[in-house]
């Protein structure tokens, strides 16, 4: 059974290349170019995940992730060229763990969709083992002041995933000229 992913984003020949990469890679694929088209989609494709990118011409990706939530559930991946504080801490509340930082190379979009969403079964085992504590200054902003980290092109947070052994690349040596 093929993944179903709606992409909603404005920018048009990104979201056609994001559909045919993602189509190559077996998912059903998509797209939207607004909040109020994305919420038609839904209904009736049932996507189970929602790449959406954070600003889009008639309401943010958080608007329609909220409206979106009232009809279908699915997990959401969140796109932007303009990352914030502000729009970390508005993606933690809503459980989106990536974002992912324009322009990014499509195979970071692939393996997002394919490897890089937590389960909901296994995001509720990973919830059930924080301390209260923890997820409580999580919500306030308090002691986590930034908790997401750059990994494979993707802000993820820092605590939820970390990079496997030995899939560092080595840093090339740069030669110099004579």
């Amino acid at each position: 059974m093929s993944k179903k992913v709606l992409i909603v984003d404005d920018e048009d020949i990104l979201a056609s290349n994001f559909q045919t990469y993602l189509e190559m890679l077996g998912c059903e694929v998509r797209t939207a170019a607004n909040g109020a088209i994305a919420l038609e989609v839904v209904v009736s494709f049932k996507p189970d995940l929602l790449v959406l990118d954070y600003r889009l011409p008639d309401m943010t990706g958080f608007d329609v992730f909220d409206a979106m939530r009232t009809l279908h559930s699915c997990e959401a991946v969140l796109m932007t060229a303009h990352p914030s504080i502000e729009v970390c801490n508005r993606a933690i509340e809503r459980n989106i763990d990536i974002i992912l930082l324009k322009p990014f190379p499509l195979h970071e979009l692939g393996n997002v969709v394919l490897h890089g969403l937590p389960t909901g079964a296994l995001r509720e085992q990973q919830a059930a083992s924080e301390q209260p504590s923890v997820q409580a200054e999580r919500r306030r902003g308090g002691e986590v002041n930034f908790p997401l980290k750059l990994y494979d092109g993707a802000w993820v947070l820092s605590d939820r995933r970390q990079p496997a052994v030995g899939t560092e690349e080595p840093k090339k040596q740069a030669k110099k000229g004579t």
